[in-house]
């Protein structure tokens, strides 16, 4: 008897398929959306791109919208790596730390680089009024503390406290370089002794610096000295020559030594050379 061919044929499909499986294609992520993004921009048909991929539409199909579901989903923010996750806060944090470091090395850098090229920070330095206010500016926009960016610039913490409380309060003009001397001396003669005093000596004309600082010593009970009188006469020119006591020399002494070693002496106050 003849055998039907009929169970014959699932058999030969079943091969057909096993090949099939053998031989497909497996396609990368990379392959999948290279796929999905040419067809999305339309350049060819999904048929014909279908044709020269080897794949079937409903492949290409199911790739893109598969590719769309992702890209909502990452959109609406539904995904397994929140933004309030631990991770990423680990994450941030360290990214902000890490550009703080960077923002202190450049700004240590800048500040280096200041003391530098100006010579800041050297010993009995004086600064004009620009430097100073420069100097304010870069500790006021400086995110490091006060103390390590006045190190940086070799800068005393008091010197620079008393840059910026004169310039809060009197401005760019109070860092200007005021003098060291003292605005008054503390045993200066007032004004109205020094007019006594003048009075004094327009009055008696034939009194000396000397005998004038001791008159008006007694008589005012107000004490001052002869160099005092002496320097507030001579700014008024009341200073007169004094009368000279001519002496013409002699050859020899008038009372003559009577025994060896006897030394005589002779006071004067002005001495007069003629010739």
């Amino acid at each position: 008897m003849r055998q039907k061919a009929g169970p014959q044929k699932p058999a030969a499909e079943q091969v057909i398929k096993d090949i099939r499986l053998a031989t497909r294609k497996h396609h990368s992520t990379e392959d999948k959306i290279r796929i999905v993004l040419e067809g999305l921009r339309g350049e060819d048909s999904i048929a014909a791109l279908c044709r020269r991929e080897g794949i079937a539409e409903s492949l290409n199909y199911s790739w893109s919208k598969e590719f769309l579901e992702a890209g909502k989903k990452r959109l609406a923010g539904d995904t397994a790596r929140a933004a309030t996750s631990d991770e990423v806060k680990v994450l941030s944090r360290e990214t902000r730390d890490l550009k703080e470091v960077v923002a202190e090395q450049a700004l240590e850098l800048r500040l280096l680089k200041k003391k530098h090229d100006r010579g800041w920070g050297r010993r009995g330095m004086r600064y004009p009024a620009s430097e100073k206010l420069e100097i304010i500016r870069i500790v006021e926009q400086s995110h490091l503390p006060v103390k390590q960016t006045l190190d940086k610039l070799g800068i005393p913490r008091p010197t620079f406290y008393r840059w910026y409380n004169r310039f809060l309060s009197r401005g760019v003009d109070g860092l200007e370089d005021r003098h060291s001397a003292p605005s008054r001396v503390w045993n200066r003669i007032p004004d109205d002794v020094r007019e006594r005093i003048i009075d004094m000596a327009l009055e008696q004309t034939e009194l000396s610096p000397r005998e004038l600082a001791v008159r008006f010593t007694d008589t005012e009970s107000y004490f001052v000295s002869e160099a005092s009188v002496y320097r507030l006469l001579k700014v008024h020119d009341l200073i007169t020559s004094p009368a000279f006591i001519v002496i013409k020399a002699g050859d020899e002494f008038k009372d003559k030594t009577t025994r060896p070693n006897l030394l005589w002496q002779t006071d004067f106050t002005y001495l007069k050379v003629i010739g």
